[in-house]
Formats: C-alpha cells, structure tokens, sequence
C-alpha cells in the first residue's frame, strides 16, 4: 500500500490564523490608500493654498469688500 496519509484538517484557532492574513492585507491596504490620498489630494491642496496667500493682501481685499458694500453692521 503506497497509499499516504491524509493531513488533518485544523480544528482549532481556524479563525484565528485566517483573521491574521485578513488583518495584515487590510492594513497594508489601508497604508495604501492613505498615502495614495495624501499624495493625490493633499499635497497638490497644500501647494495651492501656499501659492494664494504668497499673492494675498487682506487689507486690498478688505477695501474691496468695503467698497462692494458687504461690511456693513447694525440695521
């Protein structure tokens, strides 16, 4: 009989060592897609609002509003 042996299914902590693939795929996927966000969205975001108050003058755009009439108060 040159027959092997069967490997015995796991019984026990199944769930557990299935539960660690899954975690460490999610958090790679997680680390991903944060720093997939960060570089797509955020730094070109960052870049944007630094290259606008290189240019902004608040007391210009102060008068502006002054002159367009939106600074008034009281009734």
């Amino acid at each position: 009989m040159s027959e092997g042996k069967l490997v015995k299914p796991q019984l026990r902590r199944l769930h557990f060592s299935k539960l660690k693939g899954t975690l460490i795929r999610t958090v790679g996927i997680a680390v991903g897609t944060g720093l997939i966000f960060k570089v797509l969205v955020c730094d070109p975001h960052e870049r944007r609002v630094e290259e606008f108050y290189k240019n902004y003058d608040p007391i210009k755009s102060l008068q502006r509003m002054n002159d367009a009439g939106l600074m008034e108060s009281g009734p």
